[in-house]
């Protein structure tokens, strides 16, 4: 019976570690794959998004128009990444204030308690004139408070106040910034950190390889408004060999007098998690960038 029960537990066991070592290869292993598609008319541009991994279990999409709308989707759970609303103007607050107020002015007016025939005769005129004068200047009065009042509960919450900050505060972040990169340059001519330097831009060169994306098309017409400098433009462009390689297609228009820019892009890529480790604990692990590190923190 106790060797029965062992053995579960010790089925238990080799289970729960099978899975967590298949979670963790599949973290190290199983690439994230990214991709971003989208059109640019000048300054209408329209483009999508979307990072997914281990067969769209974890997926991640966004989308661009006329506002930014997008999701999280973890297997079959989806949740939305941004709450679209649109934030009321002053017209829109002053025209709701008016409205709401009107009504308000309505219904008090139709409430007045009405003046007994009999007592009216005894009114003096100039009293009565007294008394209608003031009557407008209460009504007006209270329609400027519940003005004042709806278009203070009226306005976007979302909008923040900010401090500027002390002057002190300012130069402390320069001096440190300065005081960084004097520390950098003083590091970077002493010969005894060059195998420290030469070791960091090689691994950086490798994570940024694996990072960077695989196809990277564009189609494009454009004009600068004057032929020469769209001319320089198109030379400059041809310098990149990315756009050999990708095939580029990019098409000036020298007879356009008002520039512009219009076409379209796909970008897809994927990275592995296992190769910026390893690049990043080559780095960690390098005994020259630990003592460049430790010179530059003190």
């Amino acid at each position: 019976m106790i060797f029965t029960i062992l053995k579960v537990i010790g089925i238990i066991l080799l289970v729960v570690l099978a899975l967590i070592l298949t979670a963790l290869l599949c973290v190290l292993f199983v690439p994230v794959k990214y991709r971003a598609v989208g059109s640019f008319d000048n300054t209408d541009i329209r483009a999508k998004a979307h990072v997914s991994w281990l067969l769209h279990l974890f997926a991640l999409h966004i989308e661009y128009a006329q506002e930014t709308d997008g999701y999280i989707r973890l297997a079959f759970v989806k949740k939305k990444l941004f709450d679209n609303y649109e934030a009321l103007d002053d017209d829109d607050m002053d025209e709701a204030a008016k409205t709401e107020t009107e009504d308000k002015v309505s219904e008090n007016s139709g409430d007045e308690p009405k003046i007994p025939a009999d007592e009216s005769e005894y009114v003096a005129d100039d009293q009565t004139e007294n008394e209608s004068t003031a009557q407008t200047h209460n009504e007006q009065r209270t329609v400027n408070d519940e003005n004042q009042h709806i278009k203070q509960q009226t306005k976007p919450t979302h909008q923040k106040t900010y401090k500027k900050p002390h002057k002190k505060q300012f130069k402390d972040k320069s001096d440190r910034i300065k005081n960084c990169i004097y520390k950098l340059k003083r590091e970077y001519s002493d010969e005894r950190n060059k195998a420290a330097f030469l070791h960091l831009k090689k691994e950086l060169f490798i994570i940024l390889k694996r990072i960077c994306p695989r196809r990277l098309k564009l189609t494009m017409v454009y004009s600068t408004g004057s032929p020469d400098t769209t001319g320089i433009s198109l030379g400059i462009l041809a310098c990149f060999a990315v756009g050999y390689t990708n095939r580029w297609r990019i098409t000036p228009d020298f007879e356009s007098e008002k520039p512009y820019a219009k076409g379209s892009f796909d970008i897809k890529g994927h990275v592995i998690v296992i190769s910026i480790l390893a690049a990043t604990l080559r780095i960690l692990f390098d005994k020259n960038c630990r003592r460049l590190y430790n010179r530059i923190s003190r």
